[in-house]
């Protein structure tokens, strides 16, 4: 493609199309152009997928984050339950209840937990946060070998 400064453009294999100087014919040719390629590439890509759409796909993945993560909570309440000898339910109140304090994600905290039976022991504010947690379960719970 050649333009010289009358504004003949050629193309190849193509007649020379002489455009007046006038800003106006190319305004609008570049809009009629714009919009032509606009509708072109409408056709081309997939529409934007609804709100309830958007909604199922959130709710997938949330779902397959927690699949992932059930099992190392498990194992982290279950570390829990041996160590304060607690019921399953409030093995789980003890992770919540670590979480809160430490502001750490619940499921990281399970992690450090797993982590620690092979490895080095959790961090001392872990360890800190999980004692004082054992401690509000025991004033807040009444346990039936306790009770008299």
């Amino acid at each position: 493609m050649t333009t010289n400064d009358n504004r003949t453009i050629t193309a190849d294999n193509e007649a020379p199309v002489h455009r007046e100087d006038d800003d106006q014919s190319w305004q609008a040719s570049d809009a009629a152009q714009y919009h032509a390629a606009q509708a072109a590439l409408e056709t081309l890509l997939p529409p934007a997928p609804a709100p309830a759409e958007r909604a199922l796909k959130r709710e997938l993945n949330q779902l397959w984050h927690t699949l992932e993560t059930r099992p190392v909570i498990g194992l982290a309440r279950a570390i829990v339950m041996t160590l304060g000898g607690c019921t399953h339910d409030e093995a789980f109140q003890v992770l919540v209840d670590v979480s809160r304090y430490t502001n750490i994600e619940l499921r990281e905290i399970a992690q450090r937990l797993v982590d620690s039976v092979d490895g080095p022991p959790p961090s001392g504010p872990l360890r800190t946060a999980l004692h004082n947690a054992f401690e509000r379960l025991d004033t807040t719970t009444v346990r039936p070998d306790t009770a008299g």
